[in-house]
């Protein structure tokens, strides 16, 4: 499936470029983090919409993607460090890495705070996943958009070498809000896990209109604030009566909405995510929220009828095929669906055939790349 996708994009960029479209970064074509720099924006919005419709095929159609800002917009970018090098993969190569000095499609002071990260990280034993051995995995980096706040995680294998580590942290500790040291043993390829250190701060915050989110080393955040902000407004006019938040991560969307609603109960899995939810629920003084741990189908199977709207924002892989049917025995009036992938979009939407489509909307969260967020509601037959 995902060759195909691939070999689809890759026939439509070749449709939609043009002659005299100049990439802004000078590593564009060698790393794997963007793939249509060449291709004017406005012809990157008619590529999407094209793809989804076709992928749709009858199903939902748009007349055209809302657009986000070109460049400069990413909150997060995890720089692998390996071979000596630090970056991103080369498309298609998992076993290379592309050293990269700069990277367009993050924020101004994150980049800048890369910058000096980079040429420090190159001195420093890097980690070989191929062969399972070494130190710094990842030095991640994020911003959040409305608050201007930095953080910067260093992944490593173990905390024996923390000294090495030093002369890295001196560097930039004052160009941070928060600076943490992550430890991750497993063999696994993971930007995230034990934080064994905290030197600085420990989080930032984001602020969607007065909203205020604390975002820490772990936790999930969406990766386009600006774009994200648009959405959550679309979905706070939705919003009514008793709603439950499937996938409530850290309380971003349920805490967005509240003022709308009766009352939110927010359901996630990930029980860091739930712990932060809370923690923004009382930054924010939301009494009308509630979050709880829980897997979602036997949630959803012990509360049919319970909700009047029903959000969902699910991972990139989608969701299971027996949370959707359970999702479509709920009785509920009203389904708010963001989904980060259409295709797996597609195939919910033919699994929830009590209900009916009413709109569809897409955005381009992630201009540059393939990937495109779409924002549908449902009611119940």
């Amino acid at each position: 499936m995902k060759k195909k996708k691939k070999k689809v994009f890759r026939e439509l960029a070749d449709k939609y470029r043009c002659d005299g479209t100049t990439p802004r970064c000078a590593h564009f074509g060698l790393c794997g983090g963007c793939m249509f720099q060449d291709i004017p924006y406005e012809n990157q919005l008619l590529l999407k919409k094209e793809y989804i419709n076709s992928l749709l095929d009858g199903m939902a159609a748009i007349d055209t993607v809302n657009p986000g800002d070109p460049y400069d917009y990413r909150n997060r970018m995890d720089m692998v460090t390996a071979f000596g090098k630090i970056g991103l993969r080369e498309p298609g190569n998992y076993k290379s890495v592309v050293d990269i000095d700069s990277c367009e499609i993050m924020q101004e002071k994150s980049r800048d705070l890369y910058k000096k990260i980079a040429p420090l990280a190159r001195n420093i034993e890097g980690y070989n996943y191929l062969s399972h051995k070494g130190f710094l995995r990842y030095a991640v980096i994020r911003q959040a958009r409305f608050t201007g706040q930095v953080m910067a995680g260093l992944v490593v294998a173990q905390n024996d070498d923390r000294r090495t580590l030093d002369g890295l942290i001196d560097a930039v500790i004052d160009d941070t809000d928060s600076l943490s040291i992550i430890t991750q043993g497993g063999l696994a390829d993971l930007s995230f896990g034990e934080i064994t250190e905290t030197l600085k701060g420990g989080f930032i915050e984001e602020d969607f209109d007065g909203v205020r989110f604390r975002i820490t080393p772990n936790s999930f955040f969406q990766s386009n604030s600006a774009v994200a902000r648009e959405m959550y407004r679309e979905i706070k006019k939705e919003t009514e009566g008793r709603v439950l938040d499937l996938y409530s991560g850290v309380g971003t969307i349920s805490l967005f909405v509240a003022g709308h609603a009766d009352h939110v109960t927010g359901i996630e899995m990930i029980s860091e995510s739930v712990d932060n939810a809370g923690i923004n629920r009382e930054l924010n003084n939301v009494s009308n929220v509630e979050f709880i741990c829980a897997d979602a189908r036997p949630f959803l199977k012990e509360h049919q009828g319970r909700y009047d709207t029903l959000i969902m924002d699910p991972p990139r892989s989608g969701m299971h095929p027996k949370v959707t049917k359970a999702v479509n025995e709920m009785n509920t009036e009203k389904i708010i669906y963001m989904s980060c992938n259409p295709a797996t979009f597609r195939d919910d939407l033919l699994i929830l055939e009590n209900y009916r489509l009413e709109s569809f909307r897409a955005w381009d969260m992630f201009p540059q790349t393939p990937h495109v967020e779409t924002l549908a509601v449902l009611k119940r037959k």
